[in-house]
């Protein structure tokens, strides 16, 4: 341990003097257990639950997404509005989310309507996203056609 340049008996200066003042030492533990509670918390709120996958995708019943689903002359269309609350941004995840929504409920309505459609081509499904930074949600718009088996 280094020499200190202080007289023996004199009060300590800087750090050491907040250690060692026991009036401080309250003061320590507060602080302490208050940045303890604000990093639990945020830890906390940036935890998700999984959805539930049990259900069909209808309109109006996801929270996060809305599902238009419109006939056209050779089967019908599937027109997804998707977001999500993301800390750090994750394009890709919902890219995959989005895409997946459209086919999934695209086959949903293909069983429902009691016929059988052409596979969707990934490469045909247009997607678009965007961000809003200061609420922290990732949007994701997607489209696809669903045509009737012949």
């Amino acid at each position: 341990m280094a020499a200190s340049n202080q007289p023996v008996g004199a009060p300590a200066s800087g750090a050491m003097s907040r250690v060692l003042n026991p009036q401080n030492g309250s003061s320590i533990m507060r602080s302490f257990w208050a940045k303890s509670a604000l990093m639990l918390s945020l830890a906390l709120a940036a935890c998700t639950t999984p959805a539930d996958v049990t259900k069909p995708i209808d309109a109006g019943k996801h929270n996060d997404a809305k599902v238009e689903v419109k006939d056209i002359p050779e089967g019908f269309s599937v027109f997804v509005r998707y977001n999500r609350y993301q800390f750090i941004p994750e394009t890709d995840a919902l890219l995959v989310v989005c895409r997946s929504l459209v086919t999934s409920r695209a086959y949903e309505e293909a069983k429902k309507r009691g016929r059988e459609i052409e596979p969707i081509n990934e490469q045909a499904i247009r997607v678009s996203t965007g961000r809003n930074g200061v609420l922290g949600l990732t949007y994701c718009h997607a489209f696809a056609e669903a045509h009737w088996k012949q």
